[in-house]
């Protein structure tokens, strides 16, 4: 017999959904990838050898030299989207 919920059955396994997932799979592997080759983080070595507070170390290390260099930058970029932001609430009242 013809089944009413036949579309909202079919609709979470959708292609969509799992295109998705593919999708952020891919982004992972890429962000890997691009963290070995240009910054020499390898990720997946760190976790596989249990050396997991080397790569904490390694990672604070990067942010911090990130830091040191962009901080005027960042905070810059920052109050510009708050102000961006606080703007088009305001005149959305």
């Amino acid at each position: 017999m013809f089944n009413p919920n036949f579309k909202k059955n079919r609709i979470g396994n959708s292609p969509k959904k799992k295109a998705g997932f593919i999708q952020i799979i891919l982004i992972v592997i890429i962000a890997l990838v691009l963290l070995k080759y240009l910054y020499d983080v390898d990720v997946v070595d760190f976790l596989t050898k249990g050396r997991f507070k080397e790569f904490l170390d390694q990672f604070y290390s990067l942010g911090s030299k990130g830091w040191q260099k962009y901080s005027d930058t960042l905070i810059k970029v920052w109050k510009y989207i708050f102000e961006f932001v606080k703007n088009i609430f305001g005149k959305l009242k």
